[in-house]
């Protein structure tokens, strides 16, 4: 049995599992390193999280109910690492 969370993404309410939530935050957290002295840096963030809330809302469209991890790992794939961002 695994927990499941809600979250609020770019303003899009996804449930999604446990495991799946820590990877997606620690992915967010590398991401706001990464930038965290570039000019522009919180815009740049909001533009990466809408753009993996479009990706889970397609997963969600197709009738997935819950993110899971490997939901994540494909979003993480498809959008990039940090270190290849900056």
């Amino acid at each position: 049995m695994k927990k499941i969370l809600t979250v609020n993404l770019d303003g899009t309410v996804f449930h999604i599992d446990e495991d799946a939530y820590r990877l997606l935050e620690n992915y967010l957290s590398n991401l706001k390193l990464q930038f965290r002295k570039q000019e522009g840096a919180d815009e740049i963030i909001n533009d990466i999280e809408n753009r993996i809330s479009e990706l889970f809302s397609e997963k969600v469209n197709n009738g997935i109910q819950v993110i899971t991890i490997t939901h994540v790992e494909e979003v993480i794939k498809r959008m990039g690492y940090p270190e290849e961002l900056a």
